[in-house]
Formats: structure tokens, C-alpha cells, sequence
């Protein structure tokens, strides 16, 4: 029956993104209010939400709690947005939630005020429903758009995050560090500690309009510790600020969880965390879902040109693709291929016909299947969703 849920959650799509509370807090209040019977960590940002979502994660699990996550989008399956230590929602478990709520929808659907509930909105209402079924010690809830507007903005948590302050989804945010902040830091709550990230991704424009929301709502704020350098599985300098950010969180969460803060059990939870195509090896080619414009800078960050990088490219038309591309051409010997992959508006040929210097490929398995130079570095990058489709076919095939 699985299948048939997330037809009908996928279904609500086509209702886009539309900002706003009074749809999931109507759902919520007919589920009983499920979000207010949980102790939860609220994280916003342009990047980095569910890297330090996974760390903060594996941290708790080391001091033996039952931690939920909320996080999107799927790398590998759907189920993994729902996860309760690692252990994704089940298909059954995910049915029996479906059928509480789909009636609620279609019932809100009849009202003019309340119709239309979005995919997100439902999902959301998924995972509060579900982790306080679950009785989890802690959940935490990554942000899907903004924050302000977002339908994760219904609760109150122990501590509040914001991890990055990029140029990302203008439309809808603002086209300004400033206004983009501005909806982040409206996930601050009165009183809460609100942990936000080190400068290199949080520019002091930024930092500046959220210190400020900060102060209205006194709300004590914090920063990581500075140039401390972490043992980790996952790579990439930026996961150094998002480890910093994480440990940070678990500090403040200590205090009112009763734990002690125990190095030891942070740095093994540190090294344990996994978050799929994160500057992930996979097969000989490292996968990175660099998918907007400040995710590129800090991925051509990491090459320094020492050794020739084959870079795999493709994102979604909504995106700076042409500024994107345009960055990606600055990592020094790199030679750079650009693609299409299968999913609604992603670019195509006559979208990069008038860049220079790029190689065109219609099918993206044709990069993925050549033979590899052991001297050179393959990189493939770009969209999420064109990451979970590379990731699968890699783990499927046979090389």
C-alpha cells in the first residue's frame, strides 16, 4: 500500500509552495496537536540543515536516545525524510499515518481557506504524527523553505539553528542576504537559544538581521568555537562548520536533557555520521549536491588543481545554472560536462548552447560508465535530485 501513499502525498505537488501556517496548524490541531508533546531542535539555512541535522543526530545516539529526523529531500528513498535513529518510517508504519490524515486533506480541501494543503505540509504533519507515536526522546526538524512562512514553524523547541545565509530561492526569500535572513531567523522563539553558523557561511549582513531578531525576542544566541578541526567520515571543509554548529547545539541541548557533555561520546558520534552524496565517494567519483550558487563556492573551495578533475554537471532551470556552470569553470584543470537528467524543468542542450568551454552529454550514464583515469578526480554535482538518480545507478551497477 506504501506505493499508493506517496502517490497521493507526491499527488499535492501540484499545489507548488505556498507559505503560510493556517493549513498545518488546522491538520495539526485535529491531530491532536502532536508537535507540542515533543522536545525538538528547529534547523534553518541555505546549506548545511541536514549535514548538521545527521551529526547532532549520531551525537545523541551515542548517549543511548531515541532521536527523530525530519529532513528533505530523499537521496535513496522516500521513507528516509521520516527517520527514527537512522531507521527510516516503514512502508506499513507510513500507511497507518496516511490514513489518519488523508481524510483530514480531503476535507480541508472543502473549505476555500484551508484547501489545497501542499506535499510539504502534509509530510510535516507525517513526522510530528509519527515521532510522538514513537515517544522519541528528541526530534529534529529541518526547515524545508525559508523559516518564517515555513510549516515547520509551529514549535517551540530547545534550541533553534541556522546554519549557512546564502543567495537561494530569491523568488520566494528575498533578493538580499538580508531579506533571505530575515525569514531564517524568523524560526527564533522567545527565549530559546539560537545557535547560528560560523562567518564563512553566515556573512555579518546576515548575522547582523538575525543577532537582531535575536535580541527582540531574547533569545540568547551562539556561535561554534572557531578553527577547531574535527575527526569525520564526511568531507569537506564545510563539514568542519557544520560539525562546529552541531556540537555547539548538543552543548546547550545537554543542559536541559540532563547529559553530561562527554568529548568522547561527541567525537565518536562526529566520525559515526553519514549524510549521503556530501563529497561522498561512491565507485571511484565523488558525489556532492552542490545545488545552488554558495553550495558551488564552497565545493570549488576544495580543489586546488594539483590534479585533473572530470566534472559531471546538471541542475533544474529554476536554478543560477549559468552562474553556476560559470564557477564550476573556475576550478583550475578541470574539464567540465554538462548534462540533463530525468525530472520536471531540468536544463537541456538549448539551455547552455551560448557557454563556452563546456562539453555537452544527453545522457549522463555515459560519463558514469567510461573508464577512469586513476590519476584524475571525477566530480558529479549539481541538483539533489540529479544526485539520487546518479547515486542509485551506481549502487546498482555492477562496476
Amino acid at each position: 500500500m506504501s506505493n499508493a501513499s506517496i502517490e497521493w502525498i507526491h499527488s499535492r505537488l501540484k499545489f507548488g509552495v505556498k507559505p503560510g501556517l493556517s493549513r498545518i496548524e488546522h491538520l495539526l490541531d485535529r491531530l491532536g496537536n502532536p508537535q507540542n508533546k515533543l522536545k525538538t531542535v528547529h534547523v534553518a539555512g541555505t546549506n548545511g540543515k541536514g549535514s548538521t541535522v545527521t551529526f547532532v543526530a549520531a551525537i545523541l545516539q551515542q548517549y543511548g536516545l531515541k532521536v527523530g529526523t525530519f529532513t528533505s529531500p530523499f537521496i535513496e528513498v522516500f521513507n528516509e525524510r521520516i527517520a527514527i535513529n537512522g531507521d527510516f518510517i516503514s512502508d506499513e508504519a507510513l500507511d497507518q499515518v496516511v490514513a489518519v490524515i488523508k481524510p483530514l486533506v480531503l476535507e480541508m480541501d472543502q473549505n476555500d481557506r484551508l484547501a489545497n494543503t501542499t506535499e510539504f505540509e502534509i509530510l510535516t504533519a507525517i513526522g510530528f504524527y509519527y515521532f510522538q507515536q514513537q515517544a522519541v526522546d528528541l526530534a529534529l526538524i529541518e526547515v524545508g523553505l525559508g523559516g518564517l512562512y515555513d510549516s515547520t514553524n509551529v514549535i517551540t523547541p530547545l534550541v533553534s539553528a541556522i546554519t549557512t545565509i546564502g543567495l537561494d530561492h530569491q523568488d520566494i526569500l528575498g533578493d538580499t542576504l538580508s531579506e533571505i535572513a530575515r525569514e531564517k531567523a524568523g524560526i527564533i522563539k522567545a527565549g530559546v537559544p539560537v545557535v547560528v553558523g560560523r562567518p564563512v557561511g553566515l556573512p555579518s549582513q546576515a548575522y547582523q538581521v538575525i543577532a537582531a531578531e535575536a535580541k527582540r525576542k531574547a533569545a540568547p544566541i551562539f556561535r561554534p568555537a572557531a578553527h577547531q578541526q574535527y575527526d569525520l567520515s564526511l568531507h569537506g571543509q564545510y563539514q568542519q562548520e557544520n560539525a562546529a554548529l552541531a556540537v555547539k547545539i548538543v552543548e546547550l541541548l545537554a543542559g536541559q536533557l540532563d547529559l553530561a557533555v562527554d568529548q568522547t561520546k561527541i567525537a565518536k558520534g562526529l566520525k559515526q555520521a553519514f549524510w549521503p552524496a556530501r563529497m561522498e565517494t561512491l565507485k571511484g567519483f565523488i558525489l556532492d549536491g552542490a545545488h545552488n550558487l554558495p553550495a558551488i563556492k564552497r565545493l570549488i573551495a576544495e580543489f586546488d588543481g594539483t590534479r585533473p578533475v572530470n566534472i559531471l554537471f546538471s541542475a533544474l532551470q529554476r536554478k543560477d545554472f549559468h552562474e553556476m556552470i560559470g564557477l564550476l569553470k573556475t576550478i583550475p584543470n578541470a574539464k567540465l560536462t554538462v548534462t540533463t537528467f530525468d525530472y520536471p524543468k531540468t536544463i537541456g542542450a538549448s539551455d547552455v548552447a551560448d557557454i563556452a568551454d563546456i562539453t555537452w552529454l544527453e545522457d549522463w550514464r555515459t560519463f558514469v560508465t567510461a573508464p577512469q583515469n586513476p590519476d584524475q578526480t571525477y566530480l558529479i554535482t549539481g541538483s539533489l535530485y540529479f544526485m539520487s538518480q546518479v547515486r542509485a545507478f551506481l549502487i546498482d551497477s555492477q562496476a
